[in-house]
C-alpha cells in the first residue's frame, strides 16, 4: 500500500437511542398533505361565497328592472291627491262577493271609488293609458293586485271629471284596513332612474 492510498473510515453504528430519523420540516412550513387540506377547505368556502355574491347581484338587478324606485305621497281621508297631472279622489269603498269562490281562503272583492280629473290633454292620455299600476296594501308591507275599470265608455278629457273602480280580491279580514296605491305609468318618467311617482290613499 502506497502512501497516497487511504484506509476506509469504519462505520461506527449509532448509539442505541439515537437512530437518525427523516430531516425535520423547517418551522413555520406545511407538509404537502396538510397544505392541500387546507387549498380543498379554503376552495369550499369560496365556491359558496362567490354564488351568493353572483345570486345577490342578480336578484338586485331584476328587481331595479322589474320594480322601479317609487316616491310615494301620502292622501288623506276626503282630501285630493296630484298625480301625472289629474286630480285624484277616493269617494267611496265597499266589499262584495267574489265571482269566482275560493274554498281554502276566507276572501272578499274589495271596490274603491276614485273621482279622477285631468288638468290637460297630456294627463287625460295618461289616464286613460294602461300602464297605471293599482294595487292594495297593509301596514306590514304586503298588497294585493287591483284592477281598474271605467265607468261609462267615454275616454278622459281635460277638465273632466270620471269615474274609476279598482276592485282587487284580497283576505276578508284585511279588506277594512287596506289602503289604495296608484302608481304613475313609466312613460311619466322624466329619467331612467327617476323614481315613479305613486298615491297611497290613507283609510
Amino acid at each position: 500500500m502506497t502512501a497516497a492510498e487511504t484506509r476506509p473510515q469504519p462505520i461506527i453504528p449509532p448509539e442505541p437511542g439515537h437512530e437518525p430519523g427523516p430531516d425535520p420540516e423547517p418551522e413555520g412550513r406545511l407538509r404537502p398533505l396538510d397544505r392541500r387540506v387546507l387549498q380543498a377547505i379554503a376552495l369550499l368556502c369560496a365556491v359558496p361565497a362567490i354564488l351568493v355574491l353572483h345570486w345577490v347581484d342578480e336578484t338586485n338587478g331584476i328587481q331595479k328592472n322589474l320594480k322601479p324606485r317609487e316616491k310615494v305621497t301620502s292622501v288623506q281621508p276626503g282630501q285630493i291627491g296630484e298625480l301625472i297631472g289629474a286630480q285624484w279622489k277616493v269617494v267611496g269603498r265597499q266589499q262584495a262577493r267574489p265571482l269566482v269562490k275560493d274554498e281554502s281562503n276566507d276572501v272578499t272583492d274589495l271596490r274603491v271609488a276614485v273621482a279622477v280629473r285631468p288638468k290637460d290633454a297630456a294627463s287625460a292620455k295618461l289616464v286613460g293609458s294602461y300602464g297605471i299600476v293599482y294595487r292594495l296594501v297593509d301596514d306590514e308591507g304586503r298588497e294585493w293586485s287591483a284592477l281598474a275599470s271605467r265607468d261609462g265608455n267615454s275616454d278622459p278629457r281635460a277638465g273632466a271629471a270620471m269615474l274609476i273602480t279598482v276592485k282587487g280580491t284580497v283576505p276578508r279580514t284585511k279588506a277594512d284596513s287596506l289602503e289604495l296605491v296608484v302608481q304613475a305609468p313609466k312613460t311619466a318618467r322624466k329619467g331612467e332612474k327617476d323614481p315613479l311617482p305613486s298615491l297611497r290613499f290613507e283609510h
